[in-house]
């Protein structure tokens, strides 16, 4: 059986977004994939051919894409996701990147990690709708690390009222293309882009619709480049950390859709490494950092740490994220 031909109509929402990463979006492919279906012209625009991957969307612009590729945009369900702590109440896995946590809605196509829970018959709360069962929070899909699931509604229930009072936290490292000026605390709400729904940008606290939004970035190490520096959340909104560093003028690397404009072509190097909690039975204190993912260990190894020994740097290689934020900020 032939596969059909895909067609997609831009909204104004997706006004000004770049073709590759619309379609990245769209297909849940890498814009490496992208690219090469442009060289191998199976996609157009307004009916002509198109070229570029950098072509800047309008609204009501055609796309579509030609079936001879179309089974990558397939993703594959055979993933492996590290469990880094599993009880009966609980579940904390390190997500993988380009992996979307829940479907959005019922069109969305996109393997979701809520679908890999289900095939592996985890128990999962009930408190969310059908895409969401055990989901506490999200991890952006290009963000890996450390996430949390909930078993059972009472466990459901009590981690998402540690959200709000911040008994529950998590801290990320991420690598910027240049060094902070100092370590700082940015409280800015976010808001939808006024061109670019799929965006946040900051704003005034007075700003209707806005959004509370806290983060506090701290240095670690840089080569008079490029920066790897530890983010901690006060607030859970969508690209909060992406966002925020935009406002100064920093960047992401790999993070095109925030402007980043370096060199660097890879993965988005920002990754969830340490979630802190009460278990919500005992209450217990926990502590779970979830390991880098080879790509971007190595990326630290070759860009930051060369003078150590890759294999023992890649065995012991853990920061202690909340030391470090209270030796610089209390």
């Amino acid at each position: 059986m032939e596969r059909e031909i895909l067609n997609f109509l831009v909204t104004s929402q997706e006004s000004g977004m770049r073709l590759d990463i619309f379609l990245a979006t769209k297909l849940n492919l890498s814009r490496n994939k992208i690219n090469k279906m442009l060289h191998n012209k199976q996609i157009t625009l307004n009916q002509t051919q198109a070229s570029k991957n950098g072509i800047i969307l309008k609204e009501q612009d055609q796309i579509h894409i030609f079936p001879s590729l179309l089974e990558t945009a397939k993703p594959t369900p055979k993933i492996h996701i590290p469990i880094l702590y599993e009880d009966e109440d609980l579940l904390v896995l390190n997500k993988p990147i380009n992996l979307v946590v829940h479907k959005t809605n019922q069109e969305d196509t996109q393997y979701t990690l809520h679908e890999w829970l289900k095939e592996q018959n985890f128990k999962l709360s009930n408190l969310g709708d059908s895409y969401r069962e055990g989901i506490i929070h999200r991890l952006d899909k290009t963000t890996s690390g450390a996430i949390v699931i909930a078993k059972n509604n009472h466990s459901h229930q009590i981690l998402s009222q540690q959200l709000k009072t911040k008994e529950m936290g998590r801290y990320y490292l991420c690598v910027i293309n240049q060094p902070l000026k100092q370590d700082i605390i940015i409280d800015s709400p976010l808001i939808r882009h006024p061109k670019n729904r799929l965006k946040y940008i900051t704003t005034s606290k007075q700003t209707p619709d806005s959004k509370d939004a806290k983060t506090a970035f701290f240095k670690i190490i840089d080569n008079g480049k490029t920066e790897l520096i530890g983010a901690k959340l006060f607030s859970g909104r969508t690209h909060q950390i992406r966002a925020h560093l935009s406002k100064i003028n920093r960047h992401i690397l790999g993070d095109f859709f925030y402007n980043y404009k370096g060199n660097y072509t890879q993965r988005i190097l920002l990754h969830s490494s340490l979630l802190y909690l009460k278990h919500p039975t005992t209450q217990k204190p926990l502590k779970i950092y979830a390991p880098l993912f080879e790509d971007m260990l190595l990326f630290l190894h070759q860009n930051f740490y060369a003078s150590q020994d890759f294999e023992s740097f890649e065995k012991n290689f853990i920061l202690p994220l909340q030391d470090i934020y209270l030796s610089k900020f209390t």
